[in-house]
């Protein structure tokens, strides 16, 4: 049984891990095009803030997911394992997102 659930976990992970550098990707494109039209000089300044948070949307979203990614792959085990530590994890990753 512990094997099928260390296959699942393991799978579930690749699956987080492709998720993630999907996301990456999405961003560092959108990088990429705001540097360009700033580059070449394009677009109003309106448009440009609209691609910056546009990023920042993106980056909030992947904040999101790897916060998900630790509660569902990292936080269960550890509350189980060490409560204490996992509340002091926990603490330290909020205070990391929040700042």
């Amino acid at each position: 049984m512990t094997d099928v659930l260390a296959s699942t976990q393991h799978a579930d992970r690749h699956d987080y891990n492709r998720k993630t550098v999907n996301r990456l990707r999405r961003i560092q494109g959108q990088l990429t095009a705001l540097e360009d039209m700033i580059s070449a000089d394009q677009g109003s300044c309106e448009e440009r803030v609209l691609r910056a948070r546009t990023i920042e949307k993106g980056m909030t979203s992947l904040i999101n997911h790897l916060f998900d990614c630790y509660i569902e792959n990292t936080l269960q085990g550890e509350l189980a394992d060490d409560p204490a530590g996992a509340t002091a994890d926990l603490q330290k990753i909020l205070k990391l997102i929040n700042s």
